[in-house]
């Protein structure tokens, strides 16, 4: 397992931590821990083709006017 050393954090974002595991049941490393893992794993960006499999299917070209 790796460690990380996180330096440099003010009171106000760690009192902030402590409250959230506090309510949570839960060390502040390791609510730092579930919110840093949720992070990297939900996707922040879409590629462009799978935007495009991703269009509705809401009929044929034909379907719609084409504004000139």
């Amino acid at each position: 397992m790796h460690m990380m050393l996180i330096e440099g954090i003010d009171e106000q974002l760690m009192r902030s931590i402590e409250s959230r595991a506090a309510k949570a049941g839960m060390t502040p490393e390791e609510e730092v821990l579930r919110v840093l893992s949720d992070f990297a794993r939900t996707p922040r960006f879409i590629d462009i083709g799978d935007a495009i499999l991703n269009f509705p299917n809401v009929g044929l070209d034909s379907d719609f006017e084409r504004a000139n």
